[in-house]
């Protein structure tokens, strides 16, 4: 029998082109059916296809169960085949396969988001694709195919859901669109930097756009991992021709980037429109080729959604901002005891503001329910900024809820060279792809001399190796103690620093505050340390981002050292130093300063709805309307701070997670302007009315849901007629609710074509109503040819074309 892994990473391995497009040529998928159920219903069809596969070349036959999760199976009332159908589409493939290949188990996204994005919560959907995977293990799979993941957290919750039940292998994909990012912001770089440190096998990227695209994607990822990667493009993007949706990508031309490929892939593969002809002449070209090997310059890498900071390995020295722990701060303590966040996302901005890259959350309050606080402030936190986070607690409990809120790679604050420590954080740390802080300390205490605390280090190191994380994702704290009652302390601290950089070379990290406990002038203190420790090797600092001497030191001992390459981040920060303008690009402050008075009422609710702080907006919309009329509320506060969270993520600067959180702010307090608007005068409206819908045959409406959200927030009547809404339907709600508008969606390249079907109704009726499209695989191109009005590519742009031309 062959063996996936022994394999992977010495020669290409092949796997297999798209199903749907087999199953509609084998006329056995009919619109709005289910194709995961055809491996019960037509199993003799589903396995004619994967020997289709087989002959042409395929290494690997992915089972035809990409929708085959208890949540996408509820749309067709088939949650109670999750088992019979994962079982059998398992059984089928390796009854074809034999001993030729392998079998891998496709499992798509659930069409769920996790909070804050979403409702749903990192457990319940880990738990959701565990009853796939299960089946799938007892029919003995050889692997599995996370696919077209958009949503890293729930990508994760996938990962994880796998590795409580099997150790069998993972190939972990996520999809990207035409400006590089997924839907909700993540880079290739990021993703992999993410996913990298998880039990996975291989990394990499499927779907939603061509070869030529995609290769500039997983080229990304090759710059920053060295873990096998996978590239499965679509045949291009789809095209209307004749009234069928067409792919334009043939055989050869999809070959032709053979030599693309094999610069970096340790598997080749073809997504949607792809068939048998595109395999076989991939197989013909890379199957059995060596895999290049990459060398990577190490970093520990901690990540956020969006944004990648890598840290140690003679980078500048990273400040991680200490501020989000209530310790001393009596206002945060009160905050966290009433179950409130409105100070610790301020706290958050003003810190990122202010230039720091990483921010250390820490809710430990006496007598609170921590895990439910940390998750809470996790999420909060993450609702405003976008900087990678420092989880930490003693409490395990809540540094697993941490993890788990968190979108991206933490750094895991701390373990300590206890056999109790070891045991319970490192495993922690392993599961959820996280680096660990290290405690050169022990269960005595922590030791006199460098040489002693070096031990632990040793320690520790030995141990999360033999768990399987790296070096680059352990940071070492040599502990700064303060000098107050013993001056050797900090000269000790220095030499374990240099110490550990001659013996291992990987990151350190001090909390520095800590050396100037007790005495004057303590930035004087600090700073003058900071400087010392730079130059025995100290990678990065938990520290007070506010202290302006501060970062004057870092910036000219990063010079002194080295570390600032071309000197310019030490020139580009040299002059005009101020707490304002650290690292922060101005166009950024200016779009997130309200336009009113600091503190005042109206300030304070334009910056709930630029921040997403649904605890505070309902209550200070309620005082504003103590004098002011609802309308004016919503014209000139609410509706420009959504305009200018518009032009955040325009610019890059906000994604879709803080767009959603400042949208559903913004929508709980026009809920109680809208209730007072229609009591005074049941005539007035703040918009026009649109009726919105997901085409026939097609169940996705994530994307609608947040235009939906987007156009009833910018002051639209929205009626929302849910998915796989039939033609006769949309027709009716456009005439019974007067409609100005309608948007249409469709996620799937088979269902597309419906929304031509329904504007060639709406034209014939003679409906005057604007019609705009949108969708995953719907293009410009595509929406000129179908007759739409408006074509939107994201919800921002929706909303946008709305205002200009509904």
């Amino acid at each position: 029998m062959r063996n996936f892994r022994e394999e992977l990473g010495r020669k290409i391995l092949i796997l297999d082109g798209a199903m749907g497009t087999q199953l509609q040529e084998k006329g056995i998928l009919k619109t709005g059916s289910c194709p995961d159920y055809l491996n019960v219903t037509h199993p003799k069809e589903i396995g004619e296809i994967h020997k289709t596969y087989l002959d042409a070349g395929a290494d690997i036959i992915v089972t035809n169960t990409f929708g085959a999760n208890p949540i996408k199976l509820e749309e067709f009332n088939l949650q109670d085949k999750v088992y019979q159908i994962n079982y059998e589409a398992v059984r089928i493939a390796k009854e074809v396969v034999k001993d030729k290949g392998f079998v891998s188990l496709s499992i798509g996204p659930t069409g769920k988001f996790i909070e804050p994005v979403g409702e749903e919560n990192f457990d319940y959907i880990k738990d959701i694709f565990k009853k796939q995977v299960r089946p799938a293990v007892d029919a003995d799979v050889d692997l599995f195919s996370l696919e077209t993941f958009m949503d890293i957290k729930e990508l994760k919750a996938a990962i994880i859901a796998i590795r409580e039940i099997t150790d069998k292998p993972i190939i972990a994909m996520m999809t990207f669109a035409e400006d590089g990012r997924t839907i909700l912001g993540t880079s290739p770089e990021v993703f992999a930097k993410t996913i990298e440190p998880m039990e996975v096998d291989v990394i990499g990227a499927n779907c939603s756009v061509g070869p030529d695209l995609l290769n500039e994607f997983v080229k990304k990822m090759a710059q920053v991992t060295d873990k096998p990667l996978i590239i499965q493009p679509n045949a291009g993007i789809p095209r209307l021709v004749n009234g069928k949706t067409i792919f334009p990508v043939g055989a050869e031309e999809f070959a032709s980037y053979a030599n693309d490929f094999k610069e970096y892939a340790a598997i080749v593969a073809g997504c949607c429109g792809t068939g048998p002809e595109h395999i076989k002449l991939l197989a013909e070209k890379l199957k059995g080729k060596p895999v290049k090997k990459r060398t990577i310059q190490k970093a520990t890498v901690l990540t956020s959604r969006s944004q990648m900071v890598e840290i140690g390995y003679s980078r500048p020295v990273v400040f991680i901002g200490e501020r989000l722990n209530p310790t001393g701060k009596k206002h945060l303590k009160e905050q966290l005891k009433e179950g409130k966040t409105g100070l610790y996302r301020k706290e958050a901005i003003e810190q990122v503001e202010h230039g720091a890259m990483v921010l250390d959350i820490n809710v430990g309050v006496p007598m609170i329910d921590e895990p439910t606080t940390m998750k809470k402030c996790v999420l909060a936190v993450e609702s405003v900024v976008s900087v990678p986070l420092v989880i930490d607690s003693s409490n395990i409990e809540a540094l697993e809820a941490g993890l788990k809120a968190a979108d991206g790679k933490v750094l895991i604050n701390s373990v300590n060279g206890s056999q109790e420590s070891m045991e319970a954080i490192l495993p922690l740390a392993k599961k959820y792809g996280a680096a660990i802080l290290a405690l050169l300390l022990d269960e005595t205490g922590i030791p006199e001399t460098a040489e002693d605390r070096l031990k632990i280090l040793d320690k520790i190191v030995k141990n999360a190796k033999e768990l399987g994380i790296k070096e680059e994702d352990i940071v070492a704290d040599a502990l700064a103690l303060t000098i107050g009652s013993d001056k050797k302390r900090a000269l000790e601290t220095l030499r374990a620093i240099k110490l550990i950089k001659e013996k291992y070379g990987i990151t350190t990290i001090l909390g520095l505050s800590n050396v100037s406990f007790g005495l004057p002038n303590r930035k004087l203190i600090n700073s003058s340390f900071m400087a010392m420790a730079i130059y025995n090797g100290l990678d990065s600092a938990i520290v007070n981002p506010y202290d302006e001497l501060l970062w004057q030191i870092k910036y000219a001992s990063d010079l002194i050292v080295d570390r600032d390459k071309d000197s310019s981040i030490y020139i580009n920060n040299s002059s005009d130093i101020t707490l304002k303008n650290k690292t922060t690009d101005n166009a950024k402050l200016e779009l997130i300063k309200s336009p009113f008075d600091k503190g005042t009422l109206e300030d304070k609710l334009f910056m709930c709805v630029i921040e997403g702080n649904e605890e505070e907006i309902e209550l200070l919309t309620k005082q504003a309307l103590k004098n002011k009329e609802p309308l004016k509320i919503s014209n000139e506060i609410l509706i420009p701070a959504l305009d200018a969270v518009g032009k955040l993520y325009d610019k890059g600067i906000y994604f879709l997670p803080q767009m959603i959180k400042s949208a559903n702010a913004m929508k709980k307090a026009f809920n109680i302007l809208k209730e007072i608007i229609k009591k005074k005068a049941t005539k007035q409206k703040t918009g026009k009315t649109i009726v919105m819908a997901t085409v026939k045959g097609d169940i996705h409406d994530i994307g609608k849901n947040i235009v939906s959200l987007l156009l009833e927030t910018n002051g639209f009547e929205v009626v929302d007629l849910g998915k796989n809404v039939d033609d006769e339907t949309i027709l009716k709600a456009i005439e019974e609710y007067h409609a100005d508008a309608v948007g249409l969606s469709a996620l799937m390249t088979t269902t597309m074509i419906n929304m031509k079907n329904v504007i060639d109704e709406i034209k014939m009726k003679g409906l005057n109503v604007k019609i705009m499209v949108g969708g995953a695989a719907v293009t410009e191109e595509f929406a000129k040819k179908i007759g739409a009005d408006m074509y939107a590519k994201d919800a921002i742009e929706a909303v946008r074309l709305a205002k200009e031309n509904v």
